[in-house]
């Protein structure tokens, strides 16, 4: 199976201290405003930046630069800190022993974008196999940004389709409603294979509306999801622990995590929509058209106009 590839988008937005207000992103009342420090910042840390603490490592590689803070390009993201063997998949020979000292790195997409004459900003994020830099890259330009700007706050708020205004998602109609239980035990999956499962493996339930049909919208099936007292879908008995519907997000009906840990609501399921170079990694180009798509729309529906990126 390919390797998931997900979409996170965020909104940014800079407030006085003190004061919920939001205040312009191009407002003249900051030292350095969100978009010229954007740029700087990205300028900056165009260089391995290294976190000992984390066993992380990253570093910006820009590909396109469309002025007052707007940039595509790849986040450099490196674990390191441990052993481990890389080996031939074919013939389970060893090719290389990777050292403590060795950093593990994977290309991961960003877009940083402010609309002309806007008010608030955008940025997203690409993950590969559930792994994103969203964090620890975030967290610093926050701090900087705010160090820059000691009477303003920055926010970054990650973008459900539950929260954006106006109510144009909450009214997409849900075409498939997923629920999932990772690692589902053999318990759970004895009574459909007859006790020739894995030990472990991912068990999901489909529910699919009829061609032209619905299972209703978004906001009245996420609603209707109810949760037990441990947190957790409770459905013929069997407990799922994750919730994707189906919705249109852009031009395309791409999956969503409704329901699911907090790292992975929200999370807009791409996989399917990228084409991938000869080293199995989405290409530039493809992600770059997928997040023009989903943040114009993200645009479109919070700001309530749209902005060609």
């Amino acid at each position: 199976m390919a390797s998931a590839i997900g979409f996170r988008g965020y909104l940014i937005t800079a407030h006085r201290r003190g004061d919920p207000a939001l205040i312009p992103v191009n407002s003249s009342d900051f030292r350095q405003s969100p978009d010229s420090f954007t740029t700087n910042f990205i300028n900056r840390w165009s260089n391995v930046v290294t976190d000992d603490e984390r066993e992380r490592s990253w570093y910006f590689e820009e590909r396109e630069n469309g002025g007052a803070g707007d940039s595509k390009g790849f986040v450099h993201y490196g674990t390191f800190g441990f052993e481990s063997n890389l080996v031939d998949n074919a013939t389970k020979m060893q090719n290389y022993r990777r050292q403590v000292s060795d950093v593990e790195e994977i290309p991961l997409f960003y877009e940083f974008w402010f609309p002309e004459g806007g008010r608030v900003g955008f940025v997203g994020f690409q993950s590969f196999q559930g792994r994103s830099c969203v964090t620890i890259v975030m967290e610093r330009f926050k701090s900087e940004f705010e160090a820059a700007n000691p009477d303003f706050l920055l926010r970054y708020q990650k973008l459900m389709p539950t929260d954006v205004r106006g109510g144009a998602y909450n009214r997409a109609p849900v075409k498939r409603l997923r629920l999932i239980k990772r690692g589902a035990s053999p318990d759970v999956t004895d009574r459909y294979l007859g006790g020739n499962a894995p030990e472990k493996v991912d068990f999901e339930v489909s529910i699919k509306a009829r061609r032209n049909g619905s299972l209703g919208s978004f906001r009245d099936v996420s609603n209707s999801i109810g949760k037990n007292d441990r947190g957790v879908i409770l459905h013929d008995g069997i407990e799922f622990n994750e919730a994707v519907a189906d919705i249109k997000v852009g031009s395309k009906t791409r999956p969503v995590t409704v329901f699911g840990s907090d790292t992975f609501a929200g999370v807009i399921d791409i996989t399917d929509d990228i084409e991938r170079g000869r080293d199995g990694h989405p290409t530039f180009d493809s992600l770059s058209n997928i997040s023009d798509d989903i943040l114009s729309d993200f645009n479109e529906m919070i700001v309530g106009k749209s902005d060609e990126i």
